[in-house]
């Protein structure tokens, strides 16, 4: 066993120690989604629950850091939804966001987040349309343009079959640096060297390009 990774996913009597040594908080967050999602209840009610509390208790800590209080409620609305919504993919391997913190446990918190600030941001600017112009026949499709782009972009991200890729390309379109040494960057995020991840992007660039274009 690698200490610093953990048991085998599989292995119960070894995450049984891990969580009797009260060991959890030692091991990468991708490792324990994996043995969450691995052994299940199989394990015994007391060591998923002590898999998920950290599990549960690392994402609120993420998210709290990357949501600020400049939003609506201190942004605790914008947190919890996220939150649960992050637990449920947890419990659903086979998710998207079940998949991609098997191997990119932080980035996909930090993802959610952004997506969460941007979708309150886009309400916001709904609500101040509204509020200063008089309403038009066809002004909610324009202001529900974004959300449509939105959802076509990521129906064709779920046919690309790495999950990593899927990530840095959604960080690409979010406007995260493939590589920076100043702030957070694709490369960082995903624990890849800068070539590496400026390769995911520009492949994934080219196959989301080319899927588009057969549905052209």
């Amino acid at each position: 066993m690698d200490e610093e990774e953990g048991p085998d996913p599989g292995d119960i009597a070894g995450w049984r120690q891990v969580v009797d040594r009260q060991e959890l908080s030692k091991i990468p967050g991708h490792r324990l989604v994996m043995a969450a999602q691995k052994i299940g209840s199989s394990g015994g009610r007391r060591t998923i629950n002590a898999l998920m509390s950290e599990i549960s208790d690392r994402i609120m800590r993420i998210l709290r850091k990357r949501i600020g209080r400049n939003h609506r409620n201190e942004g605790w609305d914008m947190i919890e939804e996220a939150h649960g919504k992050l637990i449920d993919a947890v419990l659903l391997p086979k998710s998207a966001d079940g998949t991609a913190m098997r191997t990119a446990f932080v980035a996909t918190i930090r993802f959610r987040a952004a997506d969460a600030i941007r979708r309150e941001e886009l309400h916001s600017d709904r609500y101040v349309h509204v509020e200063e112009q008089q309403p038009s026949a066809g002004g909610q499709k324009e202001l529900s343009s974004p959300t449509e782009e939105q959802a076509h972009v990521e129906s064709v991200l779920k046919r690309i079959a790495d999950p990593r890729r899927r990530l840095a390309f959604r960080l690409h379109m979010d406007g995260v640096p493939r590589n920076s040494i100043k702030v957070e960057s694709i490369a960082s995020a995903l624990g890849v060297s800068a070539k590496t991840a400026e390769e995911w992007v520009k492949e994934t660039e080219e196959q989301v390009k080319a899927i588009l274009g057969a549905k052209a």
